[in-house]
């Protein structure tokens, strides 16, 4: 019985994952809340599926079971319509290969008239007042993508297949014979194919490089010999600082890794200087290229855990700026930083999820950087979130809001009350523990 119950939810995953292709068109009034409605069903399916895959014994069948749905799942999720994000990878790829430098001219910019004029997603791309805030690494990629005249498929297949490679490398760091139970909380999870394979966003082409330096760092304090201890720091260090070039968030993670490599840490400057070089193509330090990206997160909001709390109390923020928070997310990273010097593994999701929490913008999107470190450190909370977050979509059905982009009580609430039930739960079930007799007690 409960293997028939592990089947039927894996294809009802499957099944509602598929059908958020009949609600994608968010032009359409109702299209966004039924799209959010089967997400979570689909949430659910996953939870249940991947619950109860533990009970399928380790072996070929569970390995094939694991690849053969993570696969499937993505399949089935190319035919739903990217973000309005991806209109804009189009664009900045096209820009430079017109012969102009994103990092200089926005998108509405008077000399990119006649790149406009042959581009036929210009009414979909977004922050057209903005120039590129990209990294240099995913510029460059925009740039060979657009050469070869590649469209929202290849996009798709590029960003899922980095996606699957991420996944293998998820099964190399949890390790053990019950590798794919863990992993495939990430691999499975319906957030994560959508974000990908789905919507197009390019973070997996981050957390590749990410994972594949977490693994180096991992193979270098296992490594017997001193020859092979830095060899794979400075590969770790490499992978780092190609994930850094593709988007800047593991830059956080560079503390925790001193952590990690200790007196090999000198290999990190490797992290820093790969991006700076692929800087140079656009006339970096000439070029102000990181200008456009500084603008741009003073001011976005969106979605946010944290500090709406403090705003509507004690610290009011009328103007929605954000300096302030983002000096608060340094510091606090380097202090939770400080709390792993013994525990880096369990430091980057810490470090990772402390930056989550501060940020004054939470597209669903960005919650895939923490899923490897959560399914690899076993932390139901972020799985929780990662499904409740759907809700995020709503925002696409403007008549449920008396100002575009501005969450309500009760959003916020649909959003973040699961996840923190999964907090509560998960301290209960810790704070008591059976001791070796099989009675409880308090630990």
């Amino acid at each position: 019985m409960k293997s028939v119950r592990f089947w039927l939810a894996l294809a009802a995953e499957v099944a509602l994952l598929a059908a958020l292709s009949r609600f994608d068109d968010w032009r359409y009034e109702s299209m966004p809340i039924k799209f959010v409605e089967t997400a979570i069903f689909c949430g659910i399916a996953f939870f249940m599926a991947t619950s109860s895959f533990v009970r399928l014994k380790p072996g070929r069948l569970a390995t094939a079971t694991f690849w053969i749905v993570a696969i499937l799942l993505r399949l089935v999720a190319l035919p739903l319509e990217p973000s309005d994000d991806f209109w804009r990878y189009q664009w900045e790829g096209k820009v430079q290969n017109a012969g102009f430098s994103p990092y200089l001219l926005a998108p509405n910019d008077k000399q990119l008239a006649p790149v406009r004029a042959q581009f036929a997603g210009w009414d979909q791309i977004n922050h057209r007042e903005y120039s590129a805030i990209y990294p240099p690494g995913t510029e460059l990629i925009f740039a060979a993508l657009s050469r070869f005249g590649a469209g929202t498929l290849l996009y798709k297949l590029l960003f899922a297949a980095a996606d699957l490679a991420a996944i293998a490398i998820l099964l190399r760091l949890i390790g053990g014979r019950e590798r794919h139970r863990d992993a495939a909380w990430y691999a499975w999870n319906p957030l994560v194919v959508y974000s990908f394979a789905g919507a197009a966003h390019f973070d997996s082409l981050m957390i590749l490089p990410m994972l594949a330096g977490i693994w180096c760092f991992v193979r270098s304090r296992d490594a017997a010999e001193e020859e092979d201890k830095w060899r794979y720091a400075i590969l770790g260090a490499v992978a780092l600082g190609l994930a850094i070039s593709v988007k800047l968030i593991p830059l956080i993670l560079l503390p925790v890794c001193v952590f990690a490599l200790g007196r090999r840490a000198w290999a990190l400057a490797i992290s820093l200087v790969i991006p700076a070089l692929l800087s140079l193509p656009f006339g970096f330090p000439r070029v102000p290229i990181w200008q456009s990206l500084g603008r741009f997160i003073y001011v976005t909001r969106l979605n946010d855990v944290f500090w709406w709390l403090i705003e509507d109390t004690v610290w009011p923020n009328t103007h929605q700026k954000n300096y302030s928070y983002n000096v608060v997310i340094l510091l606090a990273v380097l202090v939770v930083s400080l709390f792993f010097i013994r525990n880096w593994k369990g430091g980057l999701l810490w470090v990772m999820g402390t930056a989550l929490v501060l940020s004054p913008v939470l597209h669903p999107w960005y919650l895939t950087w923490i899923l490897p470190f959560a399914a690899w450190r076993r932390v139901e909370a972020w799985m929780v979130f990662s499904v409740s977050i759907f809700a995020y979509y709503l925002f696409w059905d403007e008549r449920l809001f008396l100002l575009p982009w501005h969450s309500p009580l009760w959003l916020r609430g649909l959003i973040l009350i699961p996840p923190l039930l999964a907090v509560l739960f998960d301290l209960r079930r810790t704070a008591v523990q059976p001791n070796e007799s099989g009675t409880l007690a308090a630990s």
